[in-house]
């Protein structure tokens, strides 16, 4: 009977439409690049940012990570996104609020003025902030002067994330996502500069399709997917 559940719960996932990992890539999905995978609508962070737009950054995404590039440009004529730099790391959304609710910022660039009521983090506040990070989020209590002030980064950040060249295939990053538990994984070109980012659920909504002895991928499209 374990495997007729089974079979009905796939089933009912399969009619839905749900954009659920699978246990193996898709057939054919070999063909298919990191280019059409990721996401272009990327939210990265520079190496050192004001605290204002780390906040607005926040409240605007669900994301649980960003991106960290050397340099945010703004979109040439013909492109709707950013021109992102080299990436430099990845920062998780709970880090960020983290270190907010530490004050971990400072009033100059440089980072050696740091802001009254500064408390140095460790690896334990992170943790035991976790899961319940969004709601330090709206405790969080922020004056205009806190917001002109400067987040250095680079101590927190990840400076080595996943990444995938825009050759990839599907079928390797498929892989990468069932063989390390990812989340997700960034899209760069020749130069490691960020072009996109690629998700669970950007993965998933790749599905194989059987009519008779021919296969097809089909591609589903799901709103708002949570990064």
């Amino acid at each position: 009977m374990r495997f007729v559940y089974s079979g009905l719960y796939d089933a009912h996932i399969e009619l839905d439409e749900v954009p659920i990992l699978g246990w193996n890539p898709p057939k054919l999905s070999r063909n298919i690049l990191a280019q059409r995978v990721m996401r272009k609508d990327v939210m990265a962070m520079e190496p050192r940012e004001r605290v204002k737009r780390i906040v607005e950054v926040l409240r605007a995404t669900v994301h649980h990570g960003f991106p960290v590039v050397d340099t945010i440009n703004p979109p040439s004529a013909n492109n709707q996104f950013p021109d992102y730099g080299r990436v430099k790391g990845l920062i998780l959304r709970s880090q960020l609020i983290t270190l907010l609710s530490n004050r971990v910022f400072s009033y100059d660039y440089e980072g050696e003025r740091m802001v009254e009521g500064y408390k140095p983090v460790h690896l334990a506040d992170f943790r035991d902030a976790y899961p319940r990070y969004d709601e330090s989020l709206e405790r969080l209590c922020l004056s205009e002067e806190d917001e002109l002030c400067w987040m250095d980064l680079q101590p927190y950040m990840n400076p080595h994330p996943y990444r995938v060249p825009l050759t990839a295939s599907l079928q390797s990053i498929f892989s990468l996502f069932r063989g390390l538990g990812l989340r997700y994984l960034v899209a760069i070109d020749d130069d490691n500069c960020l072009r996109g980012i690629i998700t669970r659920k950007d993965v998933a909504r790749f599905k194989e399709k059987r009519h008779k002895k021919k296969y097809s991928i089909r591609e589903l499209f799901v709103s708002d997917f949570r990064g």
